[in-house]
């Protein structure tokens, strides 16, 4: 199918002022980037018709309204949803729609049949309705046939409201006692027995939001001479201190560096630089990088891209009079002077200043099925562009362009001639201009074979037709094989039935941030269950313990362990935050149905190692694996009583249990547990760096020594031992015999030694 894109712009539904949100209306969704330019597709001209016909004229839907909901009928009475036609025509409902809660347990119910002019339709459940209603609170949402709200009404409900119906009365909503289903709804207050709602607490108003700025990147020593130290100069271009708290810096997104996040306060017209091997947590590479510089909210407020040859080493790069240049003499922490420039610009050619958007990436080609890669460039102004200074660049390499793109014409680079290899899977393609200003940027996960990826309206799409140094044309990939259908997961128990390589949504608590206990893997819990997300290269936003997250990836469920792969921080939605609870489960004999549960077991320390611990209960042993860079277990040794609370994993076969913080894991020497009245429940806390997440366990029950049946234990009296039953139960009858026989020898030699 080819869709000429400008026509298909102007048919896509328009909302209005007083839409509230779009569910469930398309399956095509339209992803909004900042400076993701609209780029105008269209096929071919045709060969004009003598007489085109003239489109139809788009139907404008409304004068539906819902004006009665009785959610919580009386004994023998059924739930029910009233609509009302306000106009004086009869209105066809087909495909119109009825939803409660979005994303709610009901499904969208399609409407059909005619409701006249100044009347009423009631859908009653059993009947036409098809939505549940709740009694507590709930929403009830009304659709036109472009998906557009065109009624909704929220309601909290109290038990002692029960028989009453919601109604829409004189621009106000009123619970009365009296339905009125069919006919117009009467006022209320006259009605003795009227249940009022309770007045709406007064709102606390949000705080006034904080808009940052004023600090920029000003100097950067990436390449320093020797016995110098590589350092990022930050400069305060306000009148006023500056808290850094929650700013992060870092180089190329996705880079090898982590996230830097600042602290402390850079003074008014002032500097703060930080220097290798103590502020500056991030690698800045020789030959090229970037630095950005991010506000708390997210948004870069400085961002430098360089360039450096083997020749600049010890020279750094400064920022002079709205410009970047090489300066054999770094300042850190001081104002920047005019240096000598090693790349000096040739003189009396004054490059202008374009607007952003004036240039475009306008097709990509990645995966030909024959030919060369691509890269495509559309000058979208009325004059032609000089590309002195600008430059190409994906996330490995980057490629100076020089030359004229005429007004209105595209410009093609192929792989040959830019060096640049897009990847098949993620990739970012940029064009920077001479004033380091990003033009144009995107970004793709997967590519397709033979395919070309172009901006579409406001996004960006697959393409059948390539079209090089040309206008581009969308033309529908159907391959359904291409096509992501993800499997919603409301219960875990579910994950087992869904094969390797399937893609899920599911929604869960951040108990486990990444780098807690490993750099590539954050874990989500949901159903008293942990669930690994990874990601080899910890393409991640920034969240913490505590967020409710959904996560929209590929499931791997095979025979070595299970867990969702992401492979970009789009994968994972922030939704909300909240107290983190777990209750672990007693589970003496775990199975491959338990992974992921969060248990306790105890026993007997039958093998202790860095990185393992096996812990035996009634001959059955339980692996428990230590992250030993992350855990610090506590001194124990072979047959004390140990205590380890963490989740279940299945490795390679294996089923063994992972703590996650040091409180997890108690170790009690066996000589202290010959009395059953000496064991105590194990301290389990909140996580060791959340300390205000609330986490509460089931008390774990402890049992005596018999029932781990520990060699000689039983020889053991529980009460009233003496201290030669304790010694022999600790170092055994042969040691004992020794140690005796040494003491007895310098008894005797004492002796003589005296005589």
């Amino acid at each position: 199918m080819t869709i000429d894109a400008v026509n298909f712009r102007d048919k896509w539904p328009q909302t209005t002022a007083n839409t509230q949100s779009l569910h469930k209306v398309s399956n095509l969704v339209w992803e909004v980037k900042p400076h993701s330019p609209l780029n105008i597709v269209s096929t071919p001209t045709p060969t004009p018709t003598p007489s085109p016909t003239p489109e139809p004229e788009k139907i404008v839907y409304g004068g539906v309204i819902i004006s009665e909901i009785y959610p919580n009928p009386a004994e023998g009475g059924k739930e029910f949803v009233e609509l009302y036609n306000t106009t004086e025509k009869n209105i066809d409902l087909a495909n119109w729609k009825l939803d409660d809660i979005p994303n709610g347990g009901s499904t969208i119910q399609t409407l059909t049949g005619i409701i006249p002019a100044k009347g009423f339709l009631v859908l009653e459940d059993g009947g036409a309705l098809k939505i549940g209603l709740n009694n507590d609170q709930d929403s009830v949402i009304l659709y036109d046939p472009d998906g557009i709200i065109q009624s909704q009404v929220d309601y909290t409900m109290k038990e002692s409201q029960k028989g009453s119906s919601y109604m829409y009365i004189d621009s106000k909503w009123l619970w009365s006692t009296t339905p009125s289903p069919n006919a117009v709804n009467i006022d209320p207050v006259s009605d003795p027995v009227i249940i009022t709602p309770a007045p709406t607490p007064t709102s606390t108003p949000e705080p006034e939001k904080i808009v940052y700025g004023g600090v920029i990147i000003s100097e950067i020593y990436p390449n320093p001479a020797e016995g110098g130290k590589e350092f990022v100069e930050l400069y305060n271009t306000t009148e006023k201190n500056i808290d850094l708290a929650n700013w992060k810096l870092d180089d190329i997104p996705n880079g090898g560096s982590t996230i830097q996040t600042l602290t402390g306060i850079i003074p008014a017209k002032g500097f703060l630089v930080l220097e290798d091997g103590g502020a500056l947590k991030i690698g800045l590479n020789n030959d090229q990088d970037s630095v950005i510089l991010y506000d708390p909210d997210g948004i870069i407020q400085s961002q430098v891209d360089y360039t450096m040859k083997e020749s600049q080493k010890g020279s750094s790069y400064m920022y002079i009079d709205s410009k970047w240049l090489w300066s054999t003499t770094p300042s850190p922490n001081a104002v920047n002077i005019d240096p000598i420039i090693i790349n000096p610009v040739k003189p009396n050619i004054v490059l202008p200043k374009y607007n952003i958007g004036s240039t475009i990436i306008s097709e990509l080609y990645p995966y030909p099925d024959s030919g060369d890669e691509f890269i495509e460039i559309h000058n979208t102004t009325e004059s032609d562009i000089d590309l002195t200074g600008w430059k190409l660049a994906d996330l490995a390499k980057s490629y100076n362009l020089s030359g004229i793109i005429p007004a209105k014409s595209y410009k093609l680079y192929n792989q040959a001639e830019t060096k640049i290899a897009l990847n098949n899977t993620s990739e970012n393609v940029t064009l920077i201009d001479n004033y380091n200003q990003i033009q144009s940027t995107t970004s793709y996960t997967k590519t397709y074979k033979g395919l070309s990826y172009i901006p579409v309206l406001q996004t960006w799409s697959w393409t059948k037709t390539i079209t090089p140094n040309a206008t581009n044309i969308f033309t529908e990939n159907t391959n359904s094989a291409d096509i992501k259908t993800y499997t919603k997961i409301d219960n875990t128990e579910n994950l087992s039935q869904i094969a390797d390589g399937e893609f899920i949504e599911i929604e869960g608590q951040i108990i486990i941030p990444a780098g807690e206990l490993v750099d590539t893997s954050f874990y989500i819990f949901k159903d008293n269950r942990i669930i690994k997300v990874y990601d080899r290269q910890k393409r991640f936003p920034s969240l913490k313990s505590g967020s409710i997250v959904r996560v929209k990836a590929e499931w791997h469920n095979t025979d070595t362990q299970q867990y969702i792969k992401t492979n970009s921080p789009d994968n994972v939605e922030l939704i909300s935050e909240q107290a983190i609870i777990i209750k672990p489960e007693k589970i003496t004999s775990p199975d491959n149905s338990d992974w992921g549960k969060i248990i306790s077991v105890s026993g007997v320390l039958d093998t202790n190692t860095k990185t393992k611990l096996v812990i035996n209960n009634k001959n059955q042993n339980t692996a428990v694996k230590l992250y030993a860079d992350k855990i610090t277990k506590p001194k124990m040794k072979k047959n004390d009583i140990v205590t380890a609370i963490g989740f279940i994993e299945i490795y390679d076969g294996e089923i063994r249990v992972i703590p996650w913080n040091n409180s997890q894991i108690e170790s009690t020497p066996i000589i202290k547990k010959a009395s059953a009245n000496n064991i105590k429940p194990p301290k389990i806390s909140a996580l060791d760096n959340n300390p205000s997440n609330l986490i509460s366990t089931t008390t774990t029950e402890y049992r005596g020594l018999d029932e781990y049946k520990i060699p000689g234990a039983s020889e053991i009296s529980s009460k009233n031992s003496t201290w030669l039953q304790e010694f022999l139960a600790k170092y055994g009858i042969f040691s004992t015999a020794i140690i005796f026989n040494l003491i007895w020898w310098g008894y005797r030699m004492k002796l003589r030694i005296r005589n």
